[in-house]
């Protein structure tokens, strides 16, 4: 393909609006980034872009093949419903007119709350044989099984009796459903040949540059040597597995240190029990623990590896969550992201539920802010900005296996050159107890120009709490609020705004020169 012809993947993104380019840069999935696309591309009027608009709203439909809201929706909206095939209309018809939301919904909202999945799923069995025509109650199985990991519920629910007019409706569920529970790893001609049917679609054009250009099966040595930084506050169980699965990984040129933060369980057993081991494989002198005498907070224990003098003999630092499961090659998939983004300020991955892998935790995240919202510190969001989060919207299809810069990574696991972690400043203590923490950090590197890189081939198992246990109490949601507000104001709307533009800008080059690499394969 010559790069001068107007209807190469190039040249036609390049003729896309930049209000539509913001949008298509950050992803390609999601129910309401999806609408936003088509809404967006059907706005400027330009007849160029309805095939646009007219691939978001057939992949929606796809995802949510059992969302009668979303189909009644798209039924009254005339320009949607002209860009849908004639047996999709159909079956959205169909669908609006089987699908009801109960007006008393207190019930299981209540149950839902609670996370209890045994009793959810009692409730939706009953709920579907009582209502077989009402597809309300299979949707809310489908997401309440997709969640838990349990296709057994999910296709049992599917196939339980229902009126004959809504077989093609249940057809296309469970074939929606069996893709997402059995995916099959496209193979690169048909992520290539999908990039070049849709070039706006900025996933597909990344997992095809990936594939082809070798970025998804790259491993690399770090060039340097690397202190692994763990730090753990009760959680002996979790640390005893993130501690065996870090041994059985390859870890050359790796020394290992690990803060006990105050604990009062068995975190010392497990430490004694494992430093041998490390020993054996490491030496001797490359397994290093800190007991302190009480819980300093994350953000404080994050600080205190970082200052220690043997942490700064090494070239880079990579924290770790003391709850996480590595598979055995996690160090050199970061090597490849090394290798191909050297001036990155910090490279992170991909973070999945390790209860169902089908959850994306942590994905790629990017800058986004209204433009016209100004500060106002009497707001619960004094200076609002955040990040996409598109991985919430969805589950995992394989949409975010790709390689590319961004605004934030998850401090799950997080390698950083050890002098630009200097360079940048400690972690804000402030913060705790929270997550934005890390958040903050990444911000300072987006501001210095320092992006984050994000490595959507390596995923990493977390084991977070779940069920009744993750649910936070009232002091925990307002100590997570008044951090969030905290760390609004720690940043400049001007400094925010700069570094939305300029992220933009490297999303822009990076995803342009992957298109022009697809136009010569």
């Amino acid at each position: 393909m010559s790069p001068d012809r107007a209807d190469t993947p190039a040249s036609l993104w390049r003729s896309l609006p930049e209000n539509l380019k913001a949008l298509l840069r950050l992803g390609f999935t999601g129910k309401a980034h999806l609408l936003e696309v088509a809404v967006c591309s059907l706005l400027t009027g330009r007849a160029d872009l309805v095939p646009v608009a007219g691939d978001a709203l057939n992949l929606l439909v796809a995802d949510h093949p059992l969302d009668g809201g979303l189909a009644a929706e798209l039924l009254a909206t005339e320009p949607a419903a002209a860009l849908l095939g004639r047996e999709t209309v159909a079956r959205l018809g169909i669908l609006a007119a089987h699908w009801a939301r109960p007006s008393d919904m207190a019930a299981s909202i209540n149950l839902l709350s609670w996370r209890d999945f045994a009793r959810t799923r009692t409730f939706l069995e009953q709920a579907v044989r009582d209502e077989p025509g009402n597809m309300f109650w299979r949707e809310q199985a489908v997401i309440t099984g997709s969640v838990a990991n349990d296709p057994d519920f999910v296709f049992a629910c599917l196939k339980a009796p229902a009126p004959e007019a809504v077989r093609p409706v249940l057809t296309a569920a469970r074939a929606r459903a069996l893709s997402r529970f059995s995916p099959s790893e496209a193979a690169p001609e048909t992520l290539l040949a999908a990039a070049r049917r849709s070039p706006w679609n900025a996933g597909l054009a990344l997992r095809a540059f990936d594939a082809l250009a070798g970025v998804a099966e790259e491993r690399c040595p770090l060039p340097g040597r690397t202190a692994v930084l763990l730090y753990s506050w009760n959680k002996a169980d979790e640390l005893d597995k993130t501690l065996t699965s870090l041994l059985a990984a390859d870890l050359s040129d790796v020394s290992v240190f690990v803060l006990d933060n105050g604990s009062t369980d068995r975190t010392a057993e497990v430490l004694s029990r494992h430093e041998p081991r490390f020993a054996d494989v490491l030496g001797a002198d490359r397994f290093t623990r800190i007991h302190l005498p009480v819980n300093i907070g994350a953000a404080a224990a994050r600080n205190w590896l970082l200052h220690l003098d043997a942490v700064h003999e090494h070239d880079f630092c990579c924290y770790l969550d003391d709850d996480v499961e590595l598979p055995t090659d996690w160090l050199a998939r970061l090597g490849a992201a090394v290798r191909r983004y050297p001036e990155a300020g910090v490279w992170g991955c991909k973070v999945v539920d390790h209860a169902n892998p089908l959850c994306i935790q942590s994905a790629d995240n990017h800058l986004v802010m209204d433009p016209e919202a100004v500060v106002d510190l009497s707001r619960p969001d004094p200076n609002p900005f955040s990040l996409t989060g598109l991985h919430t919207q969805t589950l995992d299809a394989g949409c975010f296996d790709f390689m590319r810069p961004c605004a934030s990574v998850t401090g799950c696991c997080h390698l950083f050159r050890t002098q630009t972690l200097i360079d940048t400043g400690d972690f804000a203590i402030q913060l705790s107890p929270s997550q934005y923490d890390d958040m903050e950090h990444d911000l300072r590197l987006c501001e210095a120009g320092r992006f984050p890189v994000y490595q959507g081939h390596l995923t990493v198992h977390h084991k977070k709490r779940t069920g009744a246990t993750s649910m936070l109490s009232d002091q925990e949601r307002g100590s997570a609020l008044g951090n969030k507000y905290k760390m609004q104001t720690m940043h400049a709307r001007a400094d925010i705004a700069d570094a939305l533009k300029a992220e933009q800008e490297l999303l822009e080059a990076d995803l342009l020169g992957k298109l022009e690499y697809l136009e010569g394969v």
